[in-house]
Order: C-alpha cells, then sequence, then structure tokens
C-alpha cells in the first residue's frame, strides 16, 4: 500500500509539472520566447522604430564647360500620420547652402536653388533627421468597403492617365479587368493586383534607361524596378476604378549600411471608420506594410506635371562644349534602433542603389 502511495504521488507530481509547464507555454510572453529564440532565430527581425540622420547630397559639375543657368529643386521631407499612427516624424532638417524659393505644396514641401554662369562645381545638401516607426495594417476584405466608398477628391485627382502612368489604353484596360474581374471590394482589388505583378513581373534595374518604364512598358517587358512597377500597380488600380499613387524617397540597406533611391505604391482603403491611406511596397513584398527603414520625401499630387517634375528635379543649360553631370547620393550618418524587434516573413530588400 505505501508502495502504491509512492507511486500515485510520483504521478500527480508529475501531472502536475506537466500542467505547469503547459500553462506557462500557454502565457503570450512565453509564447514570445519561444519564437524569438527556438521559431524565429532564423527568420528577420526588424526594429519597431528607427531613427536615422540623412544626408543626402545634389553636385552639378561644370566639366570645365559653361553652365549658363542651373536649377536644383529638392522636395523636403515631411512627417507622415495615418489614422493615428506616426509613421514617419522628421525632427530636424538642416540646409547647405540656403534655398532660394521655397514652396509650400500640399502633399510635400519644394526647396529650389538657382544660379547662373557656373564653370566649376556647386552642391547642395540637405540633412534630415527622422523617426520612422514600422506599421501593418490589419485590414481585409471584411474590415474594408467598396470602391463606390472612396472619397470623390481622391477619384478626381488619381483617376486619369499621369505621365508614365498609362490607364487610358486597351492593353492596360483588359489586363485590368482580367485580373479584378467585377470586384468592388478595395482591398480585393489591390491584393489581387498586387498578387498579379509579384507573381508576374520580375525585378530588374534598367542601366541604360534614364526614365521609370511607363506602366505599359513595364507590361509588355514583364520586368522593371521599384517605381517601374508601382506604376504599373496605380495604372491598373485606375483602369479599375481604385485610386492609387506614388511616394518616392529612400531605403536603407541594414545589411550594407547603403540608403538608395526608392519608390512605392499609396493607395486609400475605405472603413467603417472612415478610412486610411496604405502603403505597397511591390518589390519588397510588402502588402499594407509601412517598414521603418523607409524615407518618404515625396507624395505625388496628381496634379499635371506634377510626377514628371519630380523626376526632373535638375534643369540646366549650358554653352556649347563639355556636357555637365550630376551626382547624387544618400548616406546615413546615423543609424539607430529601438529595443522593440518584429518579424515580418517573406521580405526581401532591394534597393535602387
Amino acid at each position: 500500500m505505501a508502495l502504491d502511495r509512492r507511486r500515485t504521488g510520483k504521478a500527480l507530481l508529475v501531472l502536475s509539472v506537466v500542467l505547469i509547464v503547459v500553462l506557462l507555454l500557454l502565457m503570450p510572453p512565453t509564447q514570445d520566447l519561444l519564437r524569438k529564440y527556438l521559431v524565429d532565430p532564423l527568420s528577420p527581425h526588424y526594429p519597431e522604430e528607427v531613427r536615422m540622420e540623412i544626408s543626402r547630397t545634389i553636385v552639378l559639375e561644370a566639366n570645365g564647360g559653361h553652365i549658363t543657368e542651373y536649377e536644383i529643386d529638392l522636395p523636403r521631407a515631411r512627417s507622415i500620420t495615418e489614422a493615428g499612427v506616426h509613421l514617419q516624424t522628421v525632427t530636424n532638417v538642416e540646409v547647405s547652402p540656403t534655398y532660394d524659393q521655397y514652396y509650400d505644396d500640399e502633399l510635400y514641401d519644394t526647396m529650389v536653388w538657382e544660379g547662373q554662369d557656373l564653370f566649376g562645381s556647386t552642391s547642395v545638401n540637405v540633412t534630415t533627421t527622422v523617426v520612422q516607426t514600422l506599421h501593418r495594417w490589419e485590414l481585409d476584405d471584411g474590415s474594408v468597403l467598396e470602391r463606390e466608398e472612396v472619397p470623390q477628391s481622391l477619384l478626381d485627382r488619381y483617376l486619369d492617365d499621369e505621365w508614365k502612368i498609362v490607364v487610358d489604353d486597351p492593353v492596360m484596360e483588359e489586363l485590368s479587368e482580367d485580373i479584378v474581374g467585377d470586384e468592388d471590394n478595395v482591398y480585393l482589388i489591390a491584393r489581387a493586383i498586387y498578387d498579379w505583378i509579384d507573381a508576374n513581373v520580375d525585378y530588374h534595374v534598367w542601366t541604360d534607361e534614364d526614365e521609370p518604364l511607363s506602366s505599359l512598358e513595364t507590361y509588355e517587358r514583364r520586368k522593371g524596378d521599384c517605381d517601374d512597377q508601382s506604376m504599373l500597380f496605380c495604372a491598373l488600380a485606375r483602369a479599375a476604378g481604385v485610386p492609387a499613387w506614388l511616394q518616392l524617397g529612400a531605403v536603407y540597406d541594414r545589411t550594407t549600411g547603403q540608403m538608395g533611391g526608392h519608390g512605392w505604391v499609396q493607395m486609400f482603403m475605405p472603413t467603417d471608420e472612415g478610412g486610411t491611406n496604405v502603403t505597397i511596397d511591390i518589390v519588397n513584398d510588402n502588402f499594407l506594410i509601412w517598414m521603418p527603414n523607409l524615407f518618404c520625401e515625396y507624395t505625388d499630387t496628381g496634379e499635371e506635371g506634377d510626377l514628371v517634375e519630380a523626376y526632373h528635379s535638375i534643369r540646366v543649360t549650358y554653352s556649347p562644349g563639355p556636357a555637365p553631370t550630376v551626382t547624387a547620393s544618400y548616406t546615413v550618418l546615423s543609424y539607430e534602433e529601438g529595443e522593440g524587434q518584429v518579424v515580418l516573413s517573406c521580405l526581401a530588400i532591394r534597393e535602387d542603389l
């Protein structure tokens, strides 16, 4: 009998230990630790918040010739808040030399430097201190409404042809219809276009192109870089009756410490709470995710000539002789990650460096 009691006591003890372990495993803090050290060690971890000091430099060189007149236009980064979330917070901007003109635009600000009779070189530097916060929009076809709920102001601004965003073309219209069908839900429309581009268009940097490809050219070639694919997305979305537009800036590569120019899509998703602008970064496989290594300088206004001017921000006239050159670069002067870390799957950073 004493032996049976001891066996029963040991069994109860083991059962109690098992129950305690199971309860501990079910607790969120324990699951987070297991995920961090056992499940996710090979998955990329990303900071919830990043503080960066970014230097953007433009150098204009006459190359022994004579630049009779020049104008350099650069956007000044703004803070970005969507649905109460501070995605990008600009805390300081230093400019050298002081700009000659400044335009307070609707969605971005522009600094302008002007000059004449340049025989040597001149440079412009803008240093921005910014805090970026990772954010994932928890939206789906149940929380996002139909396209009829998109504000008319956005429909008026972002549905037509715009420079390389070719919408009014039989090929684009037919392709959009094939992808979207008769779907009205804005989330499902965006997701269908995103998935089609992800599956059918390869990432490729065109070294022999001075401008981005048009949406039609990217479709025909089935490959393109970040802004090529973003413009294709915008064209297909607009053809489906859903506004979508470009944001331009840069992206930071944590593995190399380098930052290069980048472009992605912004669009509006209506909800019962009013709706929000979301981020779609096709080439980096980020659907409805704002990454903390993004740096936005420019948001397309949809106004005629606005987007093309953003791509041709340096205008030069010069006398017969050697052609001037322009060198543009981003340099990250400081980079500091916050303590919080998250795991995002299927992320492949590809910058235009």
